[in-house]
């Protein structure tokens, strides 16, 4: 059978193993985490000299400015994707783990709901395969205390009929086949880890997209390559309309942070499929509020909360602004009254159509099913959280126990009782970091500064999983108030590279990007906002001006 164009380009010039020992994976990874930190060290030397240079009334060639910008971007761009080097990608190019989840989550959802993927998945292997190869297999049960398990104490082997009835025949029909070409593509451990990893998780926004185009096609090579290739897609799109809204110097710095930082670098989420819409839209948000498109904004951002819920987080930035201006005017600007009713007319659109799609019990049943995640504390989750919780005694090196069906249990117990001991300092830390948050928005009107001032809020409130980081693209819009902060901003890239391998356990690591990622959010406020003083808030408090820091002498 004749192959089309794409999937000739695909075969023979994207996803071709590229020949040569220095492009083998380990080599080349070296070279592209030396890259990224001599990258944004690079760059972040170029700032800080431009800077000088405008200080001493030195003017740059907007020729060299507009080439630099555009070779750091490229580069940046390139080295994300390890230059497309498909020895150091997940081969060829798609994440089957990823796509095992979303793909068949979204396309079956209606007969697996939030709990039955890994169920159905097993007793599907076991018709297709029997069940002695099941035998010496774990599973995490995910509507029973979220555990792992061995796979024969299951409903796998006790009640197979459990997940079958959900399916019509042909249904049941179509899901096996699926499951078979991911068996057949992912042997070994690397297919069985997919039984034992959290489930599918994504809200029912997310689920209606996906399950649109996950139904476009069956399970297989030349279909996951196109799904995968959404993502780039969206992250180039995500650049361009930095471009188009903050300039070309913003862009610049943006692309190079997003394309080397650690925490969301391309190994986790890339290769995988519609994982970066939520980004996009956020993205898009901040670049519509600076181009006055409030409406859009406000609609791109609620959109981009009901992807991945917290990105709602970042209302509480433009919602200080709104709720300071309309107390000083006692009116509410039209700009704001619009991004308030395209946030609205988004949340019930969507709402309404994601209903429909997966039914509107898939809302109660998602959360419940979040909810449990609680409990189950990861790795590689950073925030003020992990950063509190991280301590000598309940290090992962002390507490892993391979003698458990799940190694980790110890870990995760010792670390949830670490959190609940400790939620009145978080709560009071993170009620100290609203305040400063509110006094650094009392004087602007610009709701993009709002979003991206949010960050060390979220930081406080939730603990994501590291490869939401990129949501810390953000700052570089900062740089249009504070050019200062470019410099430290592009080095906290290579920091990050840094720590990524300065450890050898996961959890030491990502303590240490919290640390690292928490302490730069917070500096950001310092820049745009000193903190408070007694008599900066005695002087708020009378209606008189506040004093000014004395200059140096």
């Amino acid at each position: 059978m004749s192959l089309s164009l794409p999937e000739w380009v695909f075969d023979n010039f994207l996803f071709r193993p590229w020949p040569g020992r220095w492009l083998a994976n380990a080599a080349w990874s070296q070279f592209t985490t030396s890259l990224s930190m001599g990258l944004s060290l690079g760059a972040s030397g170029l700032f800080m000299l431009e800077q000088r240079a405008r200080r001493l009334g030195l003017r740059t060639s907007a020729r060299l400015e507009r080439a630099l910008c555009v070779g750091l971007s490229t580069l940046a761009f390139l080295a994300y994707f390890d230059f497309f080097n498909p020895n150091t990608r997940y081969y060829p190019y798609y994440h089957r783990h990823e796509l095992f989840h979303y793909y068949l989550g979204s396309k079956y959802f209606t007969e697996l709901g939030y709990k039955r993927l890994y169920l159905c998945g097993a007793v599907a292997q076991a018709e297709l395969f029997g069940r002695a190869p099941l035998q010496k297999r774990s599973i995490r049960e995910l509507d029973q205390g979220n555990l792992i398990v061995p796979m024969p104490q299951t409903a796998v082997f006790s009640d197979p009929a459990r997940c079958k009835r959900n399916f019509a025949e042909p249904r049941w029909s179509a899901f096996k086949a699926d499951i078979a070409w991911f068996a057949q593509s992912s042997p070994g451990v690397y297919g069985e880890t997919m039984f034992t990893d959290h489930g599918y998780n994504p809200p029912p926004v997310w689920t209606m997209t996906g399950k649109l185009l996950s139904s476009l096609a069956p399970a297989g090579d030349h279909f996951f390559k196109l799904l995968a290739l959404i993502d780039v897609l969206l992250q180039l799109g995500a650049l361009l309309m930095i471009r188009w809204a903050f300039g070309l110097r913003v862009m610049a710095i943006a692309a190079v942070f997003w394309g080397c930082n650690a925490p969301a670098d391309f190994r986790w989420t890339g290769g995988a499929f519609l994982r970066q819409d939520w980004y996009f839209l956020f993205v898009a948000a901040l670049c519509f509020a600076r181009k006055r498109y409030f409406a859009l904004s406000g609609g791109a951002l609620a959109w981009s909360a009901l992807l991945r819920i917290f990105p709602i987080v970042f209302f509480v930035g433009p919602g200080l602004i709104v709720l300071f201006d309309v107390l000083r005017k006692r009116r509410l600007r039209p700009d704001y009254a619009r991004f308030i009713l395209g946030s609205a007319l988004s949340f019930a659109l969507l709402f309404t159509l994601s209903g429909l799609v997966s039914g509107f019990d898939a809302y109660p049943a998602f959360f419940k099913h979040i909810s449990g995640h609680k409990g189950t504390p990861l790795t590689n989750n950073m925030g003020l959280e992990m950063l509190a919780a991280h301590n000598w005694d309940a290090k992962m090196v002390f507490m892993i126990d391979e003698r458990l069906a799940d190694h980790m249990q110890g870990w995760k117990e010792a670390y949830t009782a670490r959190v609940t001991a400790l939620s009145p300092l978080l709560t009071a830390v993170t009620a100290l970091v609203l305040g400063w948050m509110a006094w650094a928005l009392r004087r602007t009107k610009l709701l993009w500064v709002g979003m991206a001032l949010s960050l060390p809020l979220l930081m406080s409130v939730l603990n994501l999983t590291c490869y939401y980081y990129a949501m810390f693209v953000a700052p570089a819009a900062l740089v249009l108030l504070c050019p200062a902060i470019a410099p430290a901003y592009l080095a906290l890239a290579a920091a990050s590279q840094s720590l990524l391998i300065s450890f050898y356990w996961i959890d030491d690591e990502y303590a240490a990007l919290s640390l690292l990622f928490y302490a730069f959010s917070l500096s950001t406020l310092y820049a745009l906002s000193r903190p408070p003083s007694l008599r900066r808030l005695r002087a708020r408090w009378a209606g008189r001006p506040e004093p000014q820091r004395t200059a140096a002498r």
